[in-house]
């Protein structure tokens, strides 16, 4: 059960990495950030709740209800602004090293609220994680905003704590009808943003593939995997193997979009699959 929670996690940042190239694609095609955000949400919301109410699910109640709306109307919504914003105020280089502090984040939030014991193994993994997301993303930095920083660590922070939540809910409840109301709840932030904004609709073939694939691969399938991980092999440990989609992304990016890839990055890279390495022997163990 460890190595299929190993695996699923594998499988879900694989779909994560997917999502910046679907999103380049979609630019091209004339899509911009708000409209692929709202159509993201919206569409996943709908999918998922058809299939849960399909096949008959029961939706939770009381205090794990308000949690997973929680973690979809609030801290889905706020990390993605805060994110954005770090985006628009420091870069995106910067602001993707202070946001893949994550994992030491969740180390910490892990030990203090869920008492998670921490072996040597977990430390050595951490550290290639954390260098190795240093090197791939780079340290070309464009400007230095004090704010901008705020809202990078910020970022970081708040998607520690969907983790960290999203563990305990995990105890109550099933990847797929957690995935169906976090939706929901993320996709009632967004509609209410496109009400107070006027948002273009999505109006050729091409778009609404490219609004598909990142519906289905990057979000669907990339939550519903990552829960379904977090619940067997928990969130220290699937924190630092999502990683791996800094390394999908910059490999994707090399061989579909033709950007250059450093040997800063490489090693990068490697550190990241070391890492992996680590954690699943000490599975294996």
């Amino acid at each position: 059960m460890k190595f299929l929670g190993f695996f699923l996690i594998i499988i879900s940042a694989i779909s994560f990495g997917l999502m910046p190239i679907f999103a380049t694609f979609a630019y091209k095609s004339g899509l911009d950030i708000k409209t692929i955000l709202l159509f993201r949400f919206v569409s996943a919301a709908v999918i998922i709740n058809i299939y849960i109410t399909f096949k008959k699910y029961t939706y939770p109640r009381g205090k794990l209800l308000v949690m997973l709306i929680f973690m979809g109307a609030v801290l889905y919504s706020a990390q993605a602004f805060s994110y954005f914003s770090a985006v628009s105020l420091i870069g995106s280089s910067l602001t993707s090293i202070l946001l893949y502090l994550y994992p030491s984040i969740v180390l910490l939030l892990s030990v203090i609220l869920l008492k998670t014991k921490v072996y040597k193994l977990d430390i050595i993994a951490l550290f290639f994680t954390t260098v190795g997301a240093i090197f791939v993303v780079g340290l070309k930095f464009e400007n230095i905003d004090l704010i901008g920083i705020i809202f990078g660590l910020a970022a970081a922070l708040i998607y520690s704590v969907y983790i960290i939540v999203g563990t305990k809910a995990m105890r109550g409840t099933t990847p797929i009808i957690a995935t169906g109301v976090i939706m929901a709840g993320s996709a009632s932030v967004y509609l209410i943003y496109a009400l107070a904004y006027n948002i273009a609709i999505p109006n050729t073939p091409e778009q609404w593939g490219w609004i598909s694939a990142i519906t289905i691969v990057s979000t669907l399938i990339a939550i519903i995997t990552f829960f379904a991980g977090l619940k067997l092999i928990g969130p220290l440990k699937a924190s630092m193997i999502s990683t791996l989609e800094l390394v999908v992304t910059l490999f994707l990016s090399y061989l579909l979009l033709g950007e250059k890839m450093d040997y800063l990055q490489v090693i990068g890279s490697i550190f990241i699959l070391i890492a992996a390495i680590i954690l699943a022997k000490e599975k294996a163990k």
